[in-house]
């Protein structure tokens, strides 16, 4: 019954997509209130859903499992780099690094927190930042190395001052010190940051305009991506972290984080250091659309 909600709830996020879809091609948002809107969802809605997360009575069981959930995030990102190389190699330099930061980077922000919202409510959002605490800081260093032709442009202040982070660290020190936000305060800021899911919908929705369809039916890398994306690394990762025993609440929030379609940073970042850009708004097209059978199925696996 519970996976039945989970899946009716996902549509309803892939239907405030085909919004922002249908607003940029009318012409109603243009390129210019897509990136605006995405900026405002990256340094202010999201950063305040995060932060709302962390007001929870602090236990030494929350401090495990934030532990639990850094360490393998960490791992997974190493593993998906290694995976990432090995699914790559064999492909000309037009897609090669592309094909590797889509495979390593999966789309746990912008889809990620409303879907693992909708599954765990605010804790999910809480244990979802912590994974994005590790995704923040290899998408701005290998991930950048990987785009970056130069290898030569890291900027360490867009990781150690990434709003996202900021949010993480000051929801945990609020938390650990027992610091309440005034009620006034928290409700504002929970009102700005349930705007997350459906802006982050209508964004990509958005992005999603600049495919020709046509062409995607031509390029069966992109359905080679999308299957180790979508299916193959979050089933890896899940038979592993069974195997090891972990708790399923911990593989729960890894797995669906790794289940989700390639990141929409991908075309962005692409496109900022004069790589193949429209190739990787293809992947997350092809990612974003085949995820609506492939997210439901995971939680199924999961047995949510």
């Amino acid at each position: 019954m519970k996976t039945l909600y989970v899946f009716r709830q996902i549509l309803v996020l892939f239907l405030i997509m085909g919004v922002g879809y249908y607003s940029a091609k009318v012409k109603i948002l243009d390129d210019n209130a897509t990136s605006c809107i995405s900026n405002f969802i990256v340094s202010i809605t999201l950063p305040l859903m995060i932060l709302t997360s962390f007001n929870i009575q602090y236990s030494r069981q929350i401090f495990l499992t934030i532990i639990k959930i850094l360490v393998f995030s960490i791992a997974t990102f190493i593993f998906s780099m290694g995976l990432g190389k090995l699914i790559s190699f064999k492909f000309g330099y037009g897609k090669r690094n592309i094909l590797m930061f889509a495979g390593m980077f999966s789309n746990c922000g912008f889809i990620g927190f409303p879907i693992l919202k909708i599954i765990y409510g605010s804790k999910g959002v809480l244990y979802t930042s912590i994974f994005n605490l590790a995704y923040n800081v290899f998408v701005w260093t290998i991930g950048v190395l990987i785009l970056d032709k130069s290898k030569g442009n890291l900027n360490y202040k867009t990781i150690f001052f990434n709003p996202n982070i900021m949010a993480v660290a000051f929801g945990m020190l609020f938390m650990f010190l027992y610091i309440k936000i005034p009620y006034t305060i928290n409700s504002a800021c929970n009102l700005v940051g349930s705007m997350t899911a459906p802006l982050s919908m209508v964004v990509i929705g958005s992005i999603l305009t600049e495919i020709q369809f046509r062409d995607i039916f031509k390029d069966w890398s992109l359905y080679y991506i999308s299957i180790f994306r979508l299916i193959i690394i979050p089933f890896i990762i899940y038979c592993v972290l069974k195997l090891i025993k972990v708790d399923d609440f911990v593989i729960g929030v890894i797995v669906i984080c790794e289940a989700m379609p390639a990141a929409t940073l991908c075309p962005i970042l692409a496109k900022s250091y004069n790589e193949n850009f429209k190739y990787a708004s293809k992947i997350v097209f092809v990612t974003t659309v085949l995820s609506i059978i492939t997210i439901p199925a995971a939680i199924v696996l999961l047995k949510i």
